[in-house]
């Protein structure tokens, strides 16, 4: 049998006690994570440790004590009312969307050149073309009416058109997050300037609430475009829709028949009747006998 040599016989010892160590010995502590922020068992734990370690001949001042523990009531109350608000927050986000739904079907007058864009994500930028367009011209403005980007786009058809911009400016630098303004020039195959009309009037077909924000979904439903609630200028019923003629429908619900004014039969029997009292009571009945 071969001899083992020194260095391997320790490497085995050594490689034997971590494996029994891993499993019977001590368990490892965990590192002490370290808090960015305090709340109210923190505050009460370290006024409970500040009293435990005060010297016995000079306690803690009484007046300081009190203080201590208004700060203390303070803070808790503070912190209840945050989680307050953060329910109350989300109890009218909810209601919010509900109205917000209830908007789908409605016709909306909506201004398309204004957007909002934030930083690092990509902005979607729609315009209607009134005919097909064969040299088109994007151009971001800011704030201030400065140009901050403009791109060549290719030929377009008639009709809705988006861009979507990544957020970098001309000089290749990502634009802050703001309020911004998107105009489009345009000309058609003989050149003549076309003018694109930013406010239009779309119908609601549909609502999203993406990243937390609420945008409407007007126009296709198939292709709808998203429009924030900040660009609707009008809102109003939606127009009544047209019939196989092709003209709008202002039917009426049919109102329920009036009663009917005929005269109703009356029994031959009853009518003898009635004229024999009359007669014996010395009243002409004015009735015919014989119906």
């Amino acid at each position: 049998m071969a001899e083992i040599k020194t260095t391997d016989k320790a490497a085995l010892e050594s490689q034997v006690w971590n494996q029994v160590q891993a499993r019977y010995g001590e368990k490892p502590k965990e590192a002490r994570q370290v808090k960015k922020s305090l709340d109210k068992d923190d505050f009460m734990r370290i006024m409970l440790t500040e009293m435990k370690n005060q010297d016995p001949t000079k306690p803690m001042d009484a007046e300081r004590m009190s203080q201590q523990m208004a700060q203390l009531t303070t803070v808790e109350q503070l912190n209840n009312m945050g989680k307050s608000i953060e329910k109350l927050a989300d109890k009218n986000s909810a209601q919010d969307r509900l109205a917000m739904s209830s908007m789908i079907g409605k016709s909306v007058t909506v201004d398309k050149s204004r957007f909002v864009h934030q930083k690092g994500a990509y902005s979607n930028l729609n315009f209607d073309l009134p005919g097909d367009a064969e040299k088109i011209k994007l151009v971001v403005l800011d704030e201030v009416g400065e140009e901050v980007f403009a791109k060549e786009l290719e030929p377009r058809k008639q009709g809705s058109n988006s861009f979507n911009w990544d957020g970098v400016n001309s000089s290749g630098v990502a634009s802050r997050s703001g309020t911004y303004t998107v105009r489009v020039d345009a000309e058609n195959e003989k050149g003549a300037r076309m003018q694109v009309n930013p406010i239009s009037n779309e119908r609601i077909v549909g609502v999203s609430f993406e990243a937390g924000q609420t945008q409407f979904l007007v126009g296709d439903p198939k292709t709808p475009q998203k429009v924030q609630f900040s660009n609707v200028l009008k809102m109003e019923m939606a127009a009544p829709e047209a019939d196989d003629a092709g003209t709008k429908s202002n039917k009426k619900p049919a109102a329920s028949a009036p009663a009917s004014n005929q005269p109703f039969a009356i029994p031959k029997e009853l009518i003898n009747k009635v004229a024999a009292e009359a007669e014996e009571k010395g009243f002409p009945s004015g009735l015919s006998q014989e119906g």
